[in-house]
């Protein structure tokens, strides 16, 4: 070969991409820390088990045979890294091979037999990506120039180093015909015996002499290598940067997800209002993970496919959403750099003159566009209902819903901007501590005549049941409570409620951006149960049981809380409380998003229903990790639809295209959104909307 050529190649092509990569990874330091160092056992299983073992490609059951082709492609570039090493020593020294990888070893020839299958497998799976973006064109795909671009020089490393194997293969053969040992080297030969794809290729270049054999060898050696070199600059300018940044970001990705909390912010730090830091309301204000969230969008479009806002043709687009940010954060990277070193200086500045000197200068570089409606539009950010769908689904762990909140968080607490028809509700829990502004004094009223029981009465039992706002002031979740309440009584278990001393958890508060409401609430209701000693909670609805289990944690509050569809199911196993199929008809469940996805709660309410159900139980389309969302989470129960279809319509229309009897839900905000619907479709009579709870009441023993 030529090693003047090689190294030339090599040095322009490392000089170039080194470059590119100082600068996206300077821009990533110079954003706001993150801690994503800890537990480094559980952050390699997940590089093993998501990134390389293609877990949420592969896993899917829904675009199973897309997964699958990605997942091939990927693994084998795996594979041909080690024969790429091999291919840039054959330009220094022909026949070059690493040391365990000869041919007189084993190891070798079992390399060459997987590398070899691998590069055919792939050259059919890069076809077969071809033909979906050109003929299937599946509506979620970004179908871009890249996209091809890319499939094709992926189609074309493989071509080439199989015409190179093939050539190689009929060259050894034409010297050994002659009784000449190839490049002198009498171990050439028997390695094409464990390359069936190699000789196929051979085959098809049969009929070419030692000098073509010789000229192709050299052209396909060439065209790999700076298919290569330029394949790997092209990385870092496009979409295809997943390649380099996929495994380190699902390495950094939250640990604690569906369980990761918005950060606790600091109220009291009046740094913080003064430079607006409260929330995500500039570019240079996002964390080294989420820039690098950015970085990593493969623009595969799965997010928009679960997403219940873009499928009802709302305007979150979340290729769209990370596409803007990313493109922000780019054309700000020289300013966030030189702004991060005068924040390094401020620091260890000592001079007070100097400091101010230093701040006026941050001051000029921080990005001066709003993300909110300069960058991000409104309707855009106020359209999710934090179902995390898209979360579930993303092959590289994209992680959006923090990331909306935050940018919630600054317009609610810096612009004061949002959505006014939030306004009622926001005043109601300010006022009276529930959404819904009904005095607090009437918080137990659906208790009446049940002889339950409040803690201010007796704090000494082993349970408080949390009924949450919408089971003590919705008419129709207050079934649901009374609905419980009967079972617990029924299974003997030791339990009280708050009475008019509960409040909203705030869980509405924080996911529409309002933290100072959120941790007032939040504070106040651990207060009241810490000076109660509350260690046990039931409730029944998920967004209270996500809140008190995994964020009032941050604030103090520590407690042990389970889903009433959970201790049901206990209750039945403990043989604490007996059932008799008692509904009619097919039933189906409705997974709700806080319960499912956020707390992994998917098992105990379908052996429940089973139990009760005197007909067929029927999956939706739809269910499992994949529900769809009813549409009222993240504030959407307190905001109108105005634009597109309901969310809630899309969802009833896939219970009723089920043919059942009834729908089961296990949320008061499910029940709302479903009851709405059918009556919508003027399906009410038809197919009844009911509460785990409700079910299990009717069917006591």
């Amino acid at each position: 070969m030529n090693p003047y050529l090689m190294s030339f190649l090599i040095l322009v092509a490392l000089a170039v991409f080194a470059r590119t990569m100082t600068g996206r990874i300077k821009l990533l330091m110079a954003l706001e820390p993150a801690d994503r160092f800890n537990r480094i056992k559980d952050r390699l299983v997940n590089l093993v088990v998501i990134a390389i073992g293609q877990k949420r490609l592969v896993g899917r059951a829904r675009e199973r045979s897309s997964g699958i082709m990605h997942a091939f492609i990927f693994w084998g570039f795996c594979v041909l890294l080690i024969r790429s090493l091999m291919l840039y020593g054959e330009g220094f020294q022909e026949g070059f091979r690493l040391p365990v990888f000869g041919h007189e070893n084993l190891l070798g020839y079992l390399y060459l037999v997987v590398k070899d299958i691998m590069e055919g497998i792939v050259l059919v799976m890069v076809l077969y990506a071809i033909y979906r973006r050109a003929v299937i064109k599946p509506k979620r795909l970004h179908n871009s120039f890249e996209a091809y671009l890319v499939l094709a020089m992926i189609g074309i490393l493989m071509i080439s180093d199989l015409l190179y194997d093939g050539a190689r293969c009929n060259l050894v053969n034409i010297y050994h015909a002659a009784g000449i040992s190839y490049l002198n080297h009498p171990g050439y030969g028997p390695e094409f015996a464990w390359t069936p794809v190699a000789r196929a290729a051979a085959s098809l270049i049969g009929g070419l002499g030692q000098p073509a054999l010789d000229g192709l060898m050299q052209a396909m050696f060439w065209l790999h290598i700076c298919t290569q070199l330029t394949f790997l600059n092209i990385l870092p300018l496009g979409k295809h940067f997943h390649v380099i940044t996929a495994l380190p970001n699902v390495f950094f990705k939250s640990l604690d997800y569906p369980h990761d909390k918005p950060k606790l912010l600091d109220l009291e730090d009046e740094d913080a209002w003064e430079n607006e830091t409260l929330g995500l309301n500039h570019i240079h204000q996002l964390t080294w993970k989420q820039g690098l969230d950015l970085y990593t969008c493969t623009e595969c479009g799965r997010c928009k496919d679960v997403c219940p806002a873009y499928v009802t043709d709302k305007p979150l687009n979340l290729f769209e959403f990370n596409d803007h940010l990313k493109h922000e954060l780019l054309e700000n990277a020289d300013n966030i750099i030189k702004r991060a070193e005068l924040v390094r200086q401020l620091e260890q500045c000592r001079d007070q003159q100097e400091a101010e000197k230093i701040k006026e200068k941050i001051s000029g570089l921080n990005s001066q566009k709003q993300l909110v409606g300069e960058v991000i539009g409104e309707d855009t950010l106020w359209a999710c209902t934090t179902c995390r769908a898209c979360e579930e689904v993303c092959p590289v762990t994209i992680e959006h819903v923090p990331r909306i909140i935050a940018m919630r968080q600054g317009q609610v607490l810096m612009a004061e901007a949002y959505p006014k028809e939030l306004n009622p509700a926001l005043k109601g829990l300010e006022r009276n501590g529930n959404p819904w502004g009904i005095g607090y004094d009437k918080r137990a009223d659906w208790a009446e005549g049940l002889e339950v029981k409040t803690m201010a009465e007796d704090s000494d039992v082993e349970y408080l049941f949390w009924v949450g706002c919408a089971g003590s002031f919705d008419d129709r979740s207050k079934k649901v409570s009374k609905a419980l309440a009967q079972i617990l009584q029924k299974a003997g278990v030791s339990f009280a409620i708050l009475g008019t001393e509960e409040k909203c958890t705030g869980d509405f508060a924080r996911k529409a951006g309002n933290e100072m409401l959120y941790q007032m609430m939040a504070q106040e209701n651990i207060e009241t149960l810490n000076n109660y000693g509350v260690k046990k909670i039931i409730t029944a609805c998920p967004h209270c049981l996500n809140t008190l289990k995994h964020e009032y944690p941050q604030m103090g509050g520590n407690y042990e809380v389970i889903h009433h569809s959970q201790f049901i199911a206990r209750l039945i196993s403990e043989g604490r409380i007996r059932l008799k199929p008692s509904v009619s008809g097919a039933l189906t469940y409705h997974d709700p998003c806080y319960l499912g996805r956020y707390n992994n709660v998917f098992d105990q309410p379908r052996s429940i229903l089973k139990d009760v159900c005197q007909g067929s139980f029927k999956e939706l389309e739809r269910c499992g990790q994949e529900s769809f969302c009813c549409g009222a989470g993240g504030g959407r129960m307190w905001m109108e639809e105005n634009i597109g279809k309901r969310i809630n319509l899309e969802r009833t229309e896939e219970i009723v295209r089920q043919q059942v009897s009834s729908v089961a839900v296990g949320c008061p905000f499910c029940l709302t959104m479903i009851e709405d619907g059918m009556k919508e479709l003027e399906k009410e009579e038809e197919i009844r909307t009911l509460d785990i709870a409700e079910l299990v009441a009717m069917s006591l023993a």
